[in-house]
């Protein structure tokens, strides 16, 4: 029977009364504390009129710093804060992680002012905490800046940390950003004198309104004979366009080449002159992806320069246009394939401000455009975020594109196939992978700030199962097979579905490199132990994917891909990793890292007539060499080498050059140009290497103890072994119709994530134990720290 008297008064939330009010007080607390006439109607007028009701009539108020007031006996009051303040910094948390999934950008709600709010009222507040907390932030990434060089007379460049290792060789050796010879060469027009001084002046060419036509009809009549134009357009759509596409090949043809060089040409409206620069351009690549003749520097680069006095006719700052943009975009496209790196990210700068300016980062069906207008408009806006997000990538600087400002809609849709998969073109693809996927880890794990090792892992998932349409699958790779054997692709799908493959494992190379060098730096006889064992395994397999892919494709389609140098750019960050690994770590993955490795030097040397090459392959074969000697320690020529961390700075490298380029002629190699500009330090103490100190490129790789990536595998302290039902390895002896398919799909992973001392399997390292993830998910890694590591590594080699 419940009681009939009233419910006890429970104490209030706010403040806990210190007891019965006394029968025989005549005024509150408070008002005998300030000695105050209370009017003994509680809450009485003083303690109404000061808001404190309600501790009136027992409690009482104690003046603090600033004339601030604070309850007194408020045990329950300052209980109930703490566990509001933790469940703040819980759903802080938690906020942070959610919105870091879709934006790089800060949520409003976690900035520095309102992240301030759960601190505890203290007496002695520290004055400015937020500039405390920007001074840690700030301490935590001041190195982790990349590689800035300043010559003698000022030429600045910087490369962030996620650039390739070729990048690096460059500005190491001073030759980046140096005149290549398409760029030394100066054409003598044989008309007006003023073509050459507009393709020199662009794109900050004066208005020329009074000499434009003749200088329209000047360029015209350099423009190549149309049997030639033809075969260089047909040229770029079958060996350029398949990458980037600023303009379809239908339109090409109706709006700029058909007016230019068709039978029914018009003469009443001359072409404009951004038009005009589309053509010379798509010429220009034309010319220099001609797969039938050795590129003729002189012709391509002329068509080059054409195009750049074009867009000088009618300033690109002045009148700005669709046809502007896609001029640029294919010249950006251009410069990339010819080498010339300086100019092209500054050109692509400008692109991106031209698409603002035209309003292309927004959905043209706001302002009800016709369809064809409107599905120009977003595919020249999504090709321009694929080419601004992959350049980035290459360099290692951030992007131009924010996607909070962007709401341009895909202009392809996804469609599905008759066995129900998801299918999308290339074009449709790289869209969304370059929004949805590599945009996070560009501003993240690329970013000024910091992450956890955690969001490391999470990122490097969400690329990996990032999808991939059966029309793009690479056969042989990720366990796709062939097919049917008698329907062989065409040159832009297969390139397409290399690059689709390529873009995702460098993307992850370039995620983990650092991290690996840190576990090499930290734990060089057995990387694995480190607690980035999970970046050791994923630089590897990233590594020996890529150099398999490329390998692959340079037996199918060697002249293209060779014009591909990019490709090969990446391969050389590749061996690095691999060569590290075989060199320096006698772990099980070191005799398939020494196999990749000879597969990287071979594809080197079979262009080894590209000046670039005999850059490369001076240091793939000191590379090659030292992994060689590691693998055999009854060699003559093994000596111990002092580890060269310890000796290296550890900081940002900062180099400073009294010429523009001195490199010194190395006394092993009659080329003074493939070597690096100085000598490593660690060079006095190798021994000569002589070419007779290990096998020639071709030998059989059986001899380095080499394993095929589509055999199975059992592992044992001494290394990775063939199981005996399958001994195939990689030779170099495969016929061209044969294809070297290296396959990583997750069973190759689990296969290669052995412990090479227990003799035991562990999980692929997206699936590390739960020691592992206990002691890696929440590392905090300074870039400083990653960048400064993969420095050390990279000049070990030189």
């Amino acid at each position: 029977m419940a009681s009939s008297s009233s419910p006890r008064e429970e104490p209030s939330t706010l403040v806990m009364r210190t007891g019965r009010r006394n029968r025989g007080a005549l005024s509150c607390a408070e008002c005998r504390r300030l000695k105050l006439k209370c009017s003994r109607v509680f809450p009485c007028s003083n303690c109404v009129k000061k808001g404190c009701s309600a501790i009136c009539p027992d409690g009482s108020l104690t003046t603090g710093k600033g004339n601030r007031f604070v309850l007194a006996n408020t045990e329950a009051l300052h209980d109930k804060i703490g566990q509001l303040a933790q469940r703040v910094r819980e759903l802080e948390d938690a906020l942070q992680e959610a919105h870091s999934r879709y934006s790089s950008e800060r949520h409003q709600l976690l900035s520095d002012e309102l992240l301030q709010i759960k601190r505890p009222l203290e007496r002695e507040v520290d004055a400015s905490p937020i500039e405390r907390t920007t001074k840690v932030d700030q301490a935590d990434a001041v190195d982790a800046m990349g590689h800035l060089s300043i010559s003698q007379k000022g030429r600045t460049t910087f490369f962030g940390t996620a650039a390739n290792a070729w990048l690096l060789l460059q500005n190491e050796a001073g030759s980046d950003g140096e005149d290549t010879e398409e760029q030394r060469t100066v054409f003598e027009f044989s008309k007006p004198a003023e073509l050459p001084w507009l393709s020199f002046a662009f794109p900050f060419a004066p208005p020329i309104s009074k000499t434009t036509d003749s200088l329209r009809g000047a360029i015209y009549d350099l423009l190549p004979q149309q049997e030639v134009a033809q075969r260089f357009c047909k040229n770029y759509f079958r060996h350029a366009a398949w990458m980037y596409e600023p303009i379809t090949e239908v339109d090409f043809y109706e709006r700029i080449y058909r007016p230019m060089y068709g039978a029914a040409t018009s003469s009443e409206e001359p072409m404009s002159s951004h038009d005009l620069a589309v053509l010379c351009m798509v010429l220009a690549l034309g010319s220099l992806l001609d797969l039938d003749k050795p590129i003729d520097v002189n012709e391509h680069s002329q068509l080059y320069q054409l195009g750049r006095a074009a867009l000088s006719l009618d300033s690109v700052f002045e009148q700005q246009s669709i046809a502007a943009i896609q001029a640029l975009l294919i010249m950006c496209h251009y410069m990339f394939l010819s080498h010339i790196e300086g100019p092209r990210w500054a050109i692509m700068g400008l692109v991106v401000k031209l698409a603002h300016s035209l309003g292309l980062h927004r959905d043209g069906g706001q302002w009800n455009l016709d369809d064809v207008e409107g599905q120009k408009r977003r595919c020249l806006l999504w090709e321009i975020y694929v080419y601004d997000s992959w350049q980035s990538l290459t360099f290692g600087r951030p992007p131009s594109f924010a996607l909070c400002h962007i709401d341009t809609k895909m202009p392809f849709e996804k469609t599905r196939n008759e066995k129900g998969d998801v299918e999308m073109t290339f074009a449709a693809w790289k869209h969304r992978f370059a929004s949805e996927c590599q945009s996070h880890v560009q501003d993240q794990a690329f970013g000024a700030r910091p992450i956890s090792y955690k969001r490391i892992q999470e990122l490097d998932k969400s690329v990996r199962d990032f999808y991939i349409p059966p029309s793009l699958q690479v056969p042989g790779f990720m366990g796709v097979t062939g097919g049917d054997a008698l329907e062989r692709p065409t040159v832009e799908l297969t390139m397409q579905r290399y690059i689709a493959f390529a873009i995702k494992e460098i993307t992850i190379f370039y995620m983990h490199r650092g991290f690996f060098a840190r576990a090499l730096e930290e734990c060089p006889e057995d990387p694995m132990g480190s607690k980035y064992a999970a970046s050791v395994l994923a630089a590897y397999t990233s590594a020996c994917s890529f150099v398999g892919l490329i390998q692959s494709l340079y037996q199918q389609h060697p002249i293209l891909t060779e014009r591909m140098w990019f490709l090969f750019t990446h391969v050389f960050s590749c061996t690095i990793v691999l060569g590290s690994i075989a060199a320096k770590t006698p772990m099980a993955l070191a005799p398939s890292a020494l196999s990749h490795l000879e597969t990287a030097t071979n594809l080197f040397s079979q262009v080894e007539h590209n000046p670039r090459a005999q850059k490369v392959l001076p240091i793939l074969r000191k590379l090659t060499a030292r992994a060689y000697n590691a693998a055999h320690p009854n060699s003559p020529l093994v000596k111990q080498e002092n580890d060269v961390f310890a000796g290296l700075s550890g900081k940002t490298r900062l180099i400073s050059r009294r010429t523009p380029s001195s490199p010194s002629s190395p006394s092993h190699t009659s080329s003074p140009t493939s070597q690096p500009a100085s000598p490593p330090p660690q060079s006095t103490q190798q021994p000569l290497i002589t070419q007779s100190s290990w096998p020639p490129y071709n030998a059989p790789l059986q001899n380095f103890g080499t394993f095929s990536p589509n055999t199975s595998y059992s592992l044992s302290p001494q290394g990775v072994h063939p199981q005996p039902q399958q001994q195939a390895a990689y030779t170099y002896a495969t016929q061209q119709e044969e294809l070297i398919h290296f396959q990583p799909s997750p069973a190759y992973y689990a296969s290669m994530s052995g412990d090479p001392i227990n003799n035991t399997r562990i999980n692929p390292y997206w699936q590390q134990t739960e020691h592992v993830a206990q002691t890696s998910s929440e590392l905090f890694t300074p870039h400083e720290e990653l960048n400064s590591s993969w420095q050390n590594l990279m000049s070990q080699w030189k």
